[in-house]
């Protein structure tokens, strides 16, 4: 009997957090892989990707950059679907003015837009090389009504990007916007679209740059002893995604014909009273915030009637952090990981 031909995917930000996992877990389950970066030549993050189990017979870098529709035509001849990971929140304009120092103009040119653009050309090139299956990283951010829910849910909650930007959430609505003009676009196509929706991503760092990005440059500050966001630990909460869940729930909903539309992918909410107690297992003191002095808000409450539905586990807090800390602890003293 001849085995079939193993299946394509085309990874659009391979050297991402959320990317990264992807390519390895669909390495281990026998896939092929086309990976995208904006430059495949970089050997500090190529060099890891390649460095994957089965990465030599199954993994293709490509140099390809969202800005640029016609720079993902070759990595997507072949492939059966697309993930598009390539757009973390940003947090900063052009010139690294924060966010919430922008204009509206700004925001919208300078973070929301491009991500919007961005998306609907690599949706386009997916199009132009009959590829119909597109799977979208978004956020929790997307799922931010005006008038909140005791429960979220994924398909009724859904954030209003003129006031995100209103209140100069741009890297917020960068999301909104983008997930509506994915939809509008695959809906016109015959394109079976599913979006996931992860939040503040913790876990065991696969490249270098990944601890300089946002939440686990945040967390590895912390353990050498500097300051991080909070001054004094927030009354509400967080929810937590794990990459390595986020991976398997791509693949799950990928092979799943059934399933489209939006999904939360996050773990559970946390109150950040509870995140810090155990962070603090970790860092130093005085790397710690001023403690609340009163009982914590609620944490944020999700239907995960969909997410589970597709037959996913999920780590708790405790297991994400465990995961960082101790990669990070063996990694620290060591100019790569």
């Amino acid at each position: 009997m001849i085995n079939p031909e193993p299946k394509t995917i085309c990874i659009a930000g391979a050297s991402g957090l959320a990317g990264a996992y992807i390519v390895k877990a669909a390495l281990n389950r026998g896939f092929r892989v086309h990976g995208t970066l904006r430059d495949a030549s970089h050997n500090e993050k190529a060099g890891v990707l390649r460095s994957f189990a089965s990465a030599s017979d199954r993994l293709r870098l490509f140099s390809a950059d969202a800005a640029d529709s016609g720079s993902f035509d070759e990595p997507l001849t072949g492939a059966d679907a697309v993930f598009i990971t390539c757009f973390p929140a940003v947090n900063h304009g052009i010139d690294g003015t924060p966010a919430a120092q922008l204009d509206p103009d700004r925001g919208w040119n300078e973070i929301i837009h491009p991500a919007e653009q961005g998306c609907l050309n690599i949706m386009k090139a997916a199009l132009r090389q009959n590829v119909k299956t597109v799977l979208l990283c978004s956020s929790t951010a997307s799922a931010e009504p005006a008038a909140p829910s005791a429960i979220k849910h994924e398909l009724r909650d859904i954030s209003v990007a003129e006031q995100q930007i209103g209140q100069k959430k741009y890297s917020q609505a960068q999301k909104t916007v983008m997930e509506a003009a994915a939809e509008k676009f695959a809906s016109k196509n015959g394109i079976r679209l599913c979006t996931l929706l992860p939040s503040m991503m913790v876990g065991e760092p696969l490249l270098p740059s990944h601890l300089t990005g946002h939440v686990l440059g945040f967390l590895a500050n912390l353990h050498q002893g500097k300051t991080g966001w909070h001054k004094t630990v927030p009354a509400g909460s967080m929810s937590l995604t794990s990459p390595e869940d986020l991976a398997a729930m791509f693949l799950a909903a990928w092979s799943n014909q059934e399933a489209s539309g939006r999904y939360f992918a996050v773990s559970g909410s946390w109150s950040w009273h509870e995140i810090y107690q155990e962070i603090s297992e970790y860092v130093p003191l005085e790397a710690l915030p001023t403690p609340l002095g009163r009982e914590p808000e609620s944490p944020t409450q999700f239907d995960f009637t969909r997410r589970d539905s597709l037959g996913t586990t999920f780590k708790d807090m405790h297991e994400m952090l465990a995961a960082f800390y101790h990669k990070y602890e063996q990694v620290r003293l060591l100019p790569q990981l």
